[in-house]
């Protein structure tokens, strides 16, 4: 310790300091007046570095929300397109006779109800095991467009999530098959439902619904999609430091011995203090 003080003082201060009172106390003046100067800019710079530690944590903890977020909306809509992928896999679209029953509507006083263009305007009701085929369908095409607009929301992430969001929109090159069974394919990759189609193509074709939709079908897709990218889960959304760049490591270098030495450098006058 001694030796900082020297070099702090300088030799021939030093001498003075120990050797000759009028020089002593010319010394200690001149000692205070530089120690003043240089606490004050130990103290500043001190307080510059604790800003920068309390804006990295404030960033490093914004990184993990936003992690946290994005990984739990992530394994969300995965979950929810593999179990209904799933269920349509080994969906049963036999429904059955009189699946679709259609009746002309009426009003309160049971007069039938007619168009701007005179024609009965015709009821449509399900039976109850073709509206399970149409909910399950249903539920697959909305899971789906979850997951896709999940994807494509969050491209901008990392380039794996926007290769991912690419393979999910891949839905358009078959989208003339899925139109004939009444499922619409927009230029985004997104599904829509024609009910009405739909519910015809079930009632009539079964198996011709079941191979579109089903194992060799959008299910098998969706699922092979959803191994995809869940076996490349870790690494879809990008590191603090990559994220973050070179700032993150400069905080961590100023914070870290920085902030001990100019702690010791701001405390230094009670020693010197003690010695006069």
């Amino acid at each position: 310790m001694a030796s900082n003080i020297t070099n702090m003082l300088g030799a021939a201060n030093y001498s003075y300091l120990f050797n000759n009172s009028t020089q002593r106390q010319n010394s200690i003046n001149a000692l205070w007046q530089n120690y003043g100067s240089f606490q004050s800019n130990a103290t500043n710079n001190l307080a510059a570095l604790q800003e920068i530690r309390q804006n990295k944590a404030a960033v490093v903890d914004s990184y993990n929300e936003a992690k946290d977020t994005f990984y739990a909306e992530f394994d969300s809509s995965m979950s929810s397109l593999k179990k209904s992928a799933a269920n349509i896999k080994n969906f049963d679209f036999n429904v059955g006779e009189n699946a679709i029953t259609k009746t002309a509507e009426t009003d309160k006083d049971g007069n039938v109800v007619k168009d701007k263009n005179g024609a009965t305007v015709m009821k449509t009701t399900y039976s109850k095991e073709m509206q399970g085929a149409l909910d399950a369908v249903k539920e697959l095409v909305n899971n789906y467009n979850d997951a896709l607009g999940f994807l494509q929301d969050n491209s901008a992430v990392s380039g794996r999530v926007s290769r991912m969001a690419s393979n999910f929109g891949d839905t358009t090159y078959r989208s003339s098959l899925y139109e004939q069974i009444g499922i619409n394919v927009g230029k985004d990759g997104t599904l829509s439902i024609d009910e009405e189609k739909l519910a015809d193509s079930i009632a009539n074709n079964p198996d011709k619904v079941s191979r579109i939709l089903g194992k060799d079908g959008l299910a098998g897709k969706a699922e092979q999609h959803v191994n995809t990218a869940n076996g490349q889960r870790n690494n879809l959304f990008p590191s603090a430091k990559s994220m973050l760049g070179s700032q993150l490591e400069q905080a961590n270098i100023y914070t870290g011995k920085s902030m001990l030495n100019m702690s010791m450098i701001s405390n230094i006058g009670n020693l010197v203090n003690m010695m006069f």
